[in-house]
């Protein structure tokens, strides 16, 4: 394999390794470990912001036609509000829902969206495939309602709206011909500076009572690795692979966290949302790879 190709596998599946892990990460800081999802949230932002800012100071030219307005409007959807939609859903739903859940709407609701929002209708195979996803999605989501956790459908609505939210925030990535991790850099910074002012007065000092360890061990998989190496190890896959290759290394995602939430916290996965995810996966997988997209 040439060496080139086998690096930008082995770091698109890393980040994608990554992602997969954050929600079995985050799940048991909500549940038991006595964090908030707005703990998680500054956790995120604050020292990833310190880290990206430079890319953003870079990018300062770039950064200032796109105006601040549209950031704002990139960070709503992006930033803060999408990933405190995701923490929350936590609080309701298992690991296995958050890592599978939100990652696969994020393709099927960016499709339908793309029709209105950049003219971009998807073709006939690639609608096929995105259907089969949904199927896939429900049935993962079904336990939720009259499996092994009911109640979780709460979570998953939350999950939905994550994943919706976070396909209207690559949409307008496309529509507004943004450089994707200059504006990423730019919504992290924008995000702790709406998130710091509300996490200092409302938990910063019941934060600071629970165990230092686990304090730092979610600063660094929030913030260090998750709000920074992820994206630097996409991005380098990305340069390595093309977006089209890389793209289809996202398919490790749900994958990872079904896995490491059957592992590490002893989620069931029952049969029916076995099948749920081979057949979001699988949809997924076709969509990248043999199917296209249409102008509307």
């Amino acid at each position: 394999m040439n060496p080139k190709i086998a690096l930008g596998l082995a770091l698109g599946v890393a980040s994608s390794v990554i992602w997969g892990g954050h929600a079995v990460v985050a799940r048991p800081a909500l549940a038991g470990q006595g964090f908030h999802p707005l703990d998680l949230a500054a956790f995120r932002y604050a020292p990833a912001a310190l880290i990206l800012a430079p890319l953003a100071w870079a990018a300062r030219d770039a950064l200032a036609r796109i105006g601040w307005k549209r950031m704002v409007v990139l960070a709503l959807f992006g930033g803060a509000p999408n990933l405190l939609l995701f923490l929350w859903a936590l609080v309701y739903a298992p690991a296995s829902h958050g890592g599978t859940i939100a990652p696969m709407t994020v393709p099927i609701a960016g499709a339908l969206l793309a029709i209105p929002m950049i003219g971009e209708r998807p073709s006939r195979g690639r609608g096929l495939a995105l259907l089969v996803m949904a199927a896939g999605v429900l049935m993962i989501g079904w336990d939720g309602v009259a499996g092994a956790h009911p109640g979780a459908w709460r979570g998953d609505i939350l999950l939905l709206l994550a994943g919706s939210t976070w396909a209207v925030f690559t949409l307008l990535l496309r529509r507004w011909q943004v450089p994707a991790i200059p504006a990423t850099a730019a919504v992290t910074i924008v995000s702790a500076l709406a998130v710091l002012p509300l996490w200092l007065p409302l938990r910063a000092a019941t934060v600071a009572e629970l165990p230092t360890s686990a304090i730092l061990l979610h600063v660094a998989t929030q913030g260090l690795v998750l709000g920074a190496l992820a994206m630097f190890l996409y991005a380098r896959a990305v340069e390595l692979l093309g977006p089209t290759r890389a793209a289809t290394l996202s398919i490790m995602v749900p994958v990872t966290a079904l896995l490491l939430a059957a592992l590490l916290l002893r989620e069931p996965i029952s049969f029916l949302q076995g099948m749920g995810a081979s057949l979001a996966v699988g949809g997924m997988l076709a969509a990248v790879l043999f199917t296209g997209r249409k102008s509307a």
